[in-house]
């Protein structure tokens, strides 16, 4: 069953103008969040170096079973920090059209649907060597820049 989330006022300091009168709130429509997933060819994935210091990277990604997944080598810093702490935050590349997603990674092995759609994405499908990690989604943000702060939603998860 597809995620069915309540869009909802994300907590952005009232500076910004959300819950101004004259920015009514007109909430972006999950599938559209869900279809900007699906359709996005890099995805920033942040992450916790040990010493609390951020590590961000660009990563190939898919959107699929109503989750994020990606793969990574089991030695990369993305992959030993996400074994640490598993917290993290998936960003798409859009400052205009924005989603953020936040959540906890978790390890997987690759599964016929992902392998199909990292094939039909990218045109591969991994030599089995790489870490698989699917993100247990909490919250989403989304906003687009033309009509901010109206379209500025949030879901919980």
């Amino acid at each position: 069953m597809p995620l069915a989330p309540e869009p909802e006022r994300p907590d952005i300091d009232p500076g910004y103008g959300i819950g101004d009168p004259q920015y009514p709130f007109t909430p972006i429509e999950w599938d559209d969040v869900a279809n900007r997933l699906s359709e996005s060819r890099n995805y920033w994935v942040a992450t916790t170096r040990p010493s609390g210091r951020a590590h961000s990277v660009p990563v190939w990604g898919v959107w699929c079973e109503d989750a994020f997944w990606f793969f990574a080598g089991p030695e990369s810093l993305t992959a030993r920090n996400l074994e640490r702490d598993g917290a993290a935050e998936v960003h798409l590349e859009s400052g205009d059209d924005v989603v953020l997603l936040f959540g906890e990674f978790e390890t997987v092995a690759a599964t016929d649907a992902l392998a199909s759609a990292y094939q039909a994405k990218y045109g591969l499908t991994g030599d089995g060597s790489e870490t698989g990690f699917r993100l247990r989604l909490s919250k989403a943000i989304a906003w687009r820049e033309h009509d901010f702060p109206s379209s500025a939603t949030r879901w919980r998860f």
